[in-house]
């Protein structure tokens, strides 16, 4: 990874790259909410330790690449710095507003699956699970999942560095297998899940 700071010519503009990063550092604000104020983990609940380890590689490697082939970080900073390009202002406005709307659509997902554990006063009544039902949910059986995969495509699409589009499809690939394994669990488990839903993609996969 250390390579993309040696390019000799940024690969991306300075906007592009703040964008990116601004736009991480919700992503990430919003997760952490959620994960301390939202979501409902059973006290039972394990982690395996290199998953955890993963996420924490994953995040510094994403800033990294959000970073390491825009100007300030590579080439040779001798005169004026790249700040936009045309390919950023085509692309900033659409890519901001699909991302706020798939980070929306994700939270709403985790308010979902939160619910299925919390009775109508917020007080937690049960650690068991349960069919989540409402909104995209109703589609496919990870939406939340849909959604991060629609998060990093817009970053790819701002930042559309070799690196980025890597880690576009790892993201791609590994969301696409737990919401699979997820599917076939929800089926496995409860006998009244509803076949008319898809893993992740809605009516294809």
């Amino acid at each position: 990874m250390a390579r993309i700071f040696r390019d000799e010519e940024p690969k991306v503009s300075a906007m592009a790259a703040l964008l990116t990063l601004s736009l991480l550092t919700l992503q990430c604000c919003r997760r952490c909410y959620e994960s301390h104020k939202l979501q409902v983990f059973a006290r039972t609940s394990k982690i395996n330790l290199f998953f955890y380890g993963t996420a924490f590689v994953h995040y510094a490697a994403l800033i990294l690449i959000a970073v390491g082939q825009a100007p300030l970080f590579c080439g040779e900073q001798k005169g004026d710095i790249q700040w936009t390009d045309d390919w950023t202002k085509l692309v900033y406005v659409p890519c901001i507003l699909l991302f706020l709307l798939a980070s929306y659509g994700q939270y709403n997902s985790n308010v979902v699956l939160a619910n299925l554990r919390r009775d109508k006063t917020g007080a937690v009544v049960t650690e068991a699970h349960k069919i989540p039902r409402g909104k995209m949910f109703d589609i496919v059986s990870s939406p939340h999942r849909l959604c991060e995969i629609v998060l990093y495509v817009v970053l790819a699409t701002l930042t559309p560095t070799r690196t980025m589009l890597i880690m576009c499809f790892w993201v791609f690939c590994n969301q696409i297998q737990s919401a699979v394994h997820a599917h076939e669990w929800y089926k496995r488990t409860f006998k009244d899940y509803p076949k008319n839903r898809t893993a992740i993609f809605p009516y294809l996969l």
